[in-house]
This record gives structure tokens, sequence and C-alpha cells, in this order.
């Protein structure tokens, strides 16, 4: 049968892990279709590309379809997924989905609670440089190809993959790549300890032959590396001189990293200690440069490519993402949404200037009340911070943890922090450009949308006061 004449329906396709399938899926021959609950710049890219988007989700949509796939955001009292229960449809899960594009490939999985995207795009673009020709699905969109998938003829393919729901357990891979372990997802895993294991199980997925590539540096992976017995392990570490490649001669810069690796155990026969240069600030990049590295040498690419590749990487979308300059101050959009993410982009920015003014959009009420004190912990060590509402995600509120229980903790711990109407944001906001700061629009939710229009109006408004002076 021609892959033309299957068609796959996508509810939900509009979410980034989604889209980027249901595009792949598209390239490679099917006819592919889907519905979502709002426009976006997702759907707008589907849309170009010749894929039918509905938006809305209804049973009509279900028409003679093959099969439905879905998103862990949409839940089985959906009116599609009820429609394709009823006729018999077959139902698989986006992992499922992306598990079976896995298997005519052989691949490497980026795993981890921070850093998965940006790992994803390194691994990728050396697999590039290294004329591999890879095909990528990554959780954010990559800034050279402006999306967050690519399809390529090599044998190659790259994918993060998602831990929040267990869906990594199902991805089949020949290399993984583990960044960190936070505790992360527990309304999901409901324990630490079973979040743990999850991750020493994706270990142990790995084939015989396969190889895991683990940050010793992490205090929960250093704590998998001693217990695991059954898989090969390559460990990274800026602490541990005898890992198996250690992170040295650190030099973080305004614009850019510099650092050494010395290669204790040979990688494909290449071992030493050699420089690189990485386009990105923050110590956390330079583990996922490392790892990104590891990774190139175990599938055959040449050191001069990898480091081709390093220097001219232009990052991920979201993070730290300079989107404009309004009056003095440069404005900079970040997906940081946890207490480890927030801490590692606050010391990046460090590197380009102090003056750091972060407007913050805490992300579900229950991550809030799961590491309260820790957001406490880190939003305290802001200079100036604006809070806005929670973005629920479809949560329910919950009583003692919410923006205003956040916002009042800090003002008993006498920092300066402001929480803000999204209608006076604007106003508020553009008080402060008049001086040399950095300003962040932090979160996963809606801000990087409040964030694009607040550069979008007062670059307008301040273009429009030009030209009227000048006349």
């Amino acid at each position: 049968m021609k892959n033309k004449n299957i068609k796959i329906h996508f509810i939900g396709i509009g979410g980034i892990g989604m889209s980027g399938i249901a595009e792949l899926m598209h390239k490679i021959g099917y006819s592919v279709l889907g519905s979502d609950i709002i426009e976006s710049e997702n759907i707008k890219r589907l849309r170009e590309n010749g894929i039918i988007v509905k938006i809305g989700h209804h049973k009509k949509n279900i028409g003679n379809v093959n099969a439905v796939v879905y998103s862990s955001a949409v839940n089985q009292n959906n009116p599609e997924i009820k429609e394709a229960k009823k006729n018999k449809i077959p139902i698989v899960s986006r992992a499922d989905m992306l598990g079976e594009l896995m298997k005519n490939k052989k691949c490497i999985a980026v795993a981890g609670s921070h850093g998965k995207t940006t790992t994803t795009s390194l691994v990728g673009n050396i697999l590039e440089s290294g004329k591999l020709d890879p095909t990528i699905v990554n959780g954010g969109i990559i800034n050279s190809i402006s999306k967050n998938n690519k399809f390529g003829k090599g044998e190659w393919m790259v994918v993060e993959a998602d831990e929040s729901d267990g869906s990594f357990l199902k991805l089949p891979h020949q290399i993984s790549i583990i960044t960190n372990l936070d505790i992360e997802h527990l309304d999901y895993y409901k324990s630490p300890e079973n979040l743990n294991l999850a991750f020493e199980q994706f270990i142990k997925n790995l084939p015989f032959y396969g190889i895991s590539i683990v940050n010793e540096d992490d205090k929960n992976l250093k704590k998998l590396i001693l217990k695991n017995d059954t898989r090969k392990i390559i460990s990274y570490s800026n602490k541990n001189k005898n890992a198996n490649v250690c992170i040295k001669e650190v030099i973080l810069l305004k614009n850019y990293s510099e650092f050494k690796l010395k290669f204790n155990s040979p990688i494909n026969k290449f071992s030493g200690t050699h420089s690189y240069k990485i386009k990105a600030i923050g110590l956390h990049n330079i583990y996922n440069a490392t790892a990104s590295i590891i990774a190139g040498l175990l599938v055959g690419v040449n050191n001069n490519y990898i480091k081709s590749a390093l220097i001219n990487n232009i990052g991920v979308k979201r993070r730290f993402t300079h989107i404009g300059k309004i009056n003095l101050s440069n404005i900079y959009d970040d997906y940081a949404h946890h207490p480890t993410e927030i801490l590692a982009t606050l010391k990046g920015a460090k590197q380009v200037n102090k003056n750091i003014i972060v407007v913050f959009q805490p992300h579900r009420y229950s991550r809030t009340k799961i590491l309260f004190n820790e957001f406490v912990n880190v939003l305290s060590k802001i200079n100036r911070l604006y809070l806005l509402e929670t973005y629920s995600a479809g949560e329910k509120k919950i009583k003692g943890f919410e923006t205003k229980d956040i916002y009042n903790k800090l003002k008993k711990l006498k920092r300066k922090v402001t929480y803000i109407e999204k209608e006076n944001l604007n106003k508020i906001i553009y008080s402060e450009t008049y001086r040399r700061n950095i300003i962040i629009f932090m979160g996963a939710g809606s801000i990087s949308k409040i964030a694009s229009n607040f550069v979008k109006i007062n670059e307008w408004y301040n273009l429009r006061n030009t030209i009227k002076n000048k006349k």
C-alpha cells in the first residue's frame, strides 16, 4: 500500500511535538490532517506545507481515516477520540507513532529534565556538519531551519525524548543522552523514586551494544551510573577529573563560551585534550555541548566538523532568545519554568549584563505546589522581579500555591517584587527600558506571545515618535 493512501488524523496537531511528527509523516508521503483548539504559528506552517488543519475538536473531523494520533494533552473524553473508538479506527499515542518512525533509523534519543531541546539541536547540527543528513524531531523551534523537525535521507535520527508522561520509554534507540535528572512531573510519577526508576529503565532499554551518555555531575544521575551494570555508559563531568570525558578550563564570555575536553577514555579511537568554542552562554550549555560532542564522535563525525557545528550553531527559539531592543534595554524571551532552569538562565544572563529584570509567568499550579520553596528561593535572587498570573495549562487552581502566594512570600523576604496585571504590563515594563537593562520574559505558557507583543507595540511606538519628531 502506498503511503499517500494512508490517512492519519492528528488530534492536537498544533502542539510542538505533534506538529513535528505530522510534518515528518507528510514528507514521507502519508496523507496527514488534523485538528486543534486554537490557531498558532505551528498550524500556519503545517497549512503552508499542504496539511489540512481544522480548528475545534468535533466528531465530524473524523472521517475516512486509517489511524488517529493523539497527544498527552488530549483526554479520552475528546469527541474525536470517542468517534474513532465508535468507528473502530486505530488510536495511537504520539510517542507510539514516533517510535514507529524511529524503527526505520539508527537513533539518538536525548532525555533529561532540562537541556533536551538545546542538546537535540546541537547533535542534529553536528551530524549535519558531518554530512550524515539526519532526521531530527525536536521539542522546540531550531533557529537555523525555523521549525522543529527535519527529514533527512541519512541512516541516523535525533529525537528529543519526553519523560513527562513516561513516553520516552517507548522510543527505540542505539545511543541515549541524559542531560540531568531533577524532581519534576510528579503529577505523573507520584514520587521521586518512580521518576528515578523510569530513567534507570530508559538506560536498560538500550540494546546490548547501545551506549548512554550521562552527566556525572548531576547527583541523581551519578546514582544511576553507580547502579548500572547492564549497559555501557560514557560519563562526562566538570567536577570529576576521572570521568570518561572531563570538562576543563571553562571560559564564559559575553557572547560565547570556551572550554576543553579531556578524553580519559577513547571514543572511536579519538583521545587527548581538545579545545571547543560554542556560540552560547552559561555553563549549562557547555554541558549540553559536551554530550553532543560525544554523540557526534560515536557516530563517526570528524572533530573539525564538530567544532564548526558548535561555533555556527544559532540555537533554539525561546532559549535566552534576543527579540528586540526598546530604548536602552535588550529584551529576551526564555522558556525557563523550573527553578533549576531559571537559575541557569540567570547565571548565563549575568555574562551579558548584571542589570537583570525578569517578567515571570509561573506554569501549572501543580508544579508550583511541588516546588514552591525552590521557586521562592531562586526568584529571591532576582534584583527586580515582575510576576504574572499563573498559566494553568488546564489545571484547576490550588489554594496556597498561586502567583499571589509566591508574591507574598517574597515580600516577607523584602525582595523587590511586583505583581503585575497583564493589561498593565506594557506601561510598567516600558518604563524600565530607559535604563541599560536586560529584560527577560520567562515561562512556558503564553508569556512568549506577551513578550513578542510588547516588542512589536513599542518598536512601532518608538518609530512613530521618531518620525513625528523629525517632522
